[in-house]
């Protein structure tokens, strides 16, 4: 065996194992994550936020992504076994839905930019467009909307034969080559990872805008009022943090996908295959932190979610305590009455 082909054995082999440890890690995280998240938004103290109906909604839609794409894509990447590349109906609906959700659980959080700067706005018809039926509405809307976005998935993935990273030919299932692998590298990139991030980046400019001039106009006021400000900048800062992660989870493989659609007319070695299919890869796998991470993230940034976090806590030890003493309680009884009898 010669020197080279020991090296793609190599590169393959580190693909398999750094892909399916990264993958298993966010299954992990991202199960433990997103539960805590959803009881802890649904909590009185923040269930009346209308940016908790879209950071609810991207939990929900994250759950979808840890436990049915996470599963599919560590099964298809240790043992090379995927239906999509060999059943067309089943190839068209996966990357359908697998795109469309993770981009609709992402468009999520820009929704929640937009209603902290509808909510920090000075002007009453501004605030107003932050309320609970708005929040509802918007969720629907904005997931008909990002679900037409991904349509033609079904018209134009396809199952094709394609080199592996061994060089072996084996049936696909994948863009059309041409100018169509082109535009859907672009158009994810887009509605993944580059548009969502100026959109929540520029909202959060316009919110923190916002914020200093009605500190200018309204002085603090009373305590509820201090309050109410507290929680807005703490779910300011969940979103900062939302941000940072997307931009350097996402965007790496973005660029990716961009640069494997520009050059897939170019002759390539099956080194370079197994090279360029380990970078794109490890960077797709690295993109499913923002959906896994997300409770890890709020609790690092937000003190309102972490206090939420020790309350149901506190709650939770507090029920087991209760069952525990009335548990110790019973048996007391019973032993005094056994006594008695006897």
């Amino acid at each position: 065996m010669s020197a080279t082909s020991v090296l793609i054995n190599q590169i393959n082999t580190a693909t398999t194992t750094v892909v399916s440890s990264i993958l298993s890690i966010n299954f992990i995280l991202g199960s433990v994550s997103l539960i805590f998240n959803i009881i802890i938004f649904t909590r009185p103290k923040l269930r009346q936020q209308p940016c908790s109906i879209y950071f609810l909604t991207s939990s929900y839609l994250n759950l979808f992504v840890i436990y049915i794409v996470l599963p599919v894509r560590i099964v298809s990447s240790s043992f090379n076994v995927d239906l999509a590349n060999y059943n067309l109906i089943v190839c068209k609906i996966e990357f359908f839905l697998f795109f469309a959700v993770r981009a609709t659980a992402c468009w999520a959080i820009v929704f929640a930019c937009v209603d902290r700067y509808f909510h920090s706005s000075s002007h009453a018809k501004f605030r107003r467009l932050s309320s609970l039926k708005i929040a509802k509405i918007t969720v629907i809307i904005g997931s008909i909307i990002v679900s037409i976005s991904y349509s033609h998935m079904l018209v134009y993935y396809i199952i094709k034969s394609a080199a592996n990273q061994y060089g072996n030919v084996i049936p696909l299932c994948t863009d059309q080559n041409g100018n169509y692998a082109t535009f859907i590298a672009f158009w994810h990139m887009m509605l993944y990872s580059l548009g969502p991030t100026i959109s929540m980046f520029l909202f959060g400019c316009l919110t923190l805008y916002n914020l200093r001039t009605r500190r200018q106009i309204v002085p603090l006021g009373n305590e509820t009022n201090r309050n109410i400000r507290r929680t807005d900048n703490q779910l300011l800062k969940m979103l900062a943090g939302q941000i940072f992660v997307i931009v350097i989870a996402r965007l790496p493989s973005s660029f990716g996908r961009i640069y494997i659609s520009l050059t897939q007319n170019i002759p390539k070695d099956t080194l370079r295959i197994a090279q360029e299919n380990l970078a794109l890869k490890t960077l797709s796998a690295v993109a499913y932190l923002t959906h896994s991470t997300t409770f890890y993230l709020y609790t690092l940034s937000g003190t309102l979610f972490r206090k939420e976090f020790w309350k149901l806590i506190r709650k939770i030890c507090h029920f087991k305590n209760n069952n525990r003493r009335t548990k110790t309680t019973r048996q007391t009884q019973q032993l005094e009455e056994d006594n008695n009898e006897n």
